[in-house]
Formats: C-alpha cells, structure tokens, sequence
C-alpha cells in the first residue's frame, strides 16, 4: 500500500470501481496464500523429517495457522496506514515485531513473564496460534478447548483489518 502511494499509483487504483476492501483483498490474497503454502511445506517437514506426531485434528491447526497469517497481514496493513513511507513501515515493523515474538509465550511459557506483561499476550496473535498449535499436535485437544483463543485470533484479524480498510479510506478524502 505504501509503495502504490509513493509510486502514484494508488490514484490508478481508486478510479477503477473497485471499493476500498476490494483493493485490500486484492492485495492481501497472493501474500495470504503464499503463507499459507509455507505453513504447509513447514508442517510437512515437521511431520517427515523430525517426525512430530500429531495427536489432535491437523484442520484445527491448519485454520488457527490461517486465522494467524490473516492477523500478522492485518498488523502488516495496519502499519503501513500510518506510514508515509516504505522505510517508515519498516522501521516501524522493527518496533512491532520483537515484541510480539518474545510475549508470545512460544519460547517461554507465559508464567515466566513479569506480571505486568502478562496481560498483553491476550492481544498477541501468536501466542493464540502457539497455544492452538501445542493443544491440537501435542495434546490432542479439539474445538472446544481451543475455541477461546480462535476467538482471540478472530477478533485480532476482524479489528485490525477494520482498521486498516478505516484508516485507508480515512487517508483518501
């Protein structure tokens, strides 16, 4: 999106008559299903080469890999309605990402964290997909001792993305 406004073709993009969340989906969609192809080939080689068992359903996690794919886009899209710029939306990228990796409570169990820390994982998405990916692979857990933090990733993607589409058509009047 920073890139179509710097380059001037953003202009090209909103005279056709396409809305404004159809730009977005069209944009998102070929990153979404690239990931998506990568969360497949990254859970083949879990399963062939090291040989992870998988004792829950694989869909659960396959839809809780999406939901989270969806969310991480979401953020993506949410920076860069507040950049100007394509290295302004990376700098910021460096700011965003650290954090949600190390609260994400999938290298470190939660616990461990300073308690003041510890509520801001319920707002991390990766710690939803951590927390979905052990229960459904290593602890055979179903649908409904997973389903809160499907919620959680649901309500991450559907705020962010709401958003992201206010804020682009909020910069375009």
């Amino acid at each position: 999106m920073v890139r179509e406004r710097e380059a001037g073709t953003l202009e090209q993009l909103l005279m056709s008559p396409a809305s404004t969340s159809e730009i977005i989906i069209a944009k998102v969609t070929p990153l979404f299903l690239l990931l998506c192809l990568m969360m497949f080939l990254a859970l083949g080689v879990l399963k062939l080469a090291f040989g992870v068992p998988f004792h829950g359903n694989v869909l659960l996690l396959l839809a809780g890999g999406a939901l989270c794919i969806l969310s991480g886009i979401s953020i993506g899209t949410v920076v860069s309605t507040f950049s100007k710029s394509a290295q302004q939306a990376q700098l910021t990228t460096f700011f965003v990402n650290p954090p949600i990796s190390s609260l994400s409570g999938a290298l470190n169990p939660v616990e461990a964290m300073p308690k003041w820390l510890q509520p801001f994982t319920v707002v991390n998405p990766v710690h939803h997909f951590a927390t979905i990916a052990r229960g459904s692979t290593l602890k055979g857990s179903g649908f409904m001792d997973l389903w809160p933090n499907f919620f959680g990733l649901l309500m991450i993607t559907l705020v962010l993305g709401s958003l992201s589409v206010w804020r682009f058509r909020k910069q375009l009047s």
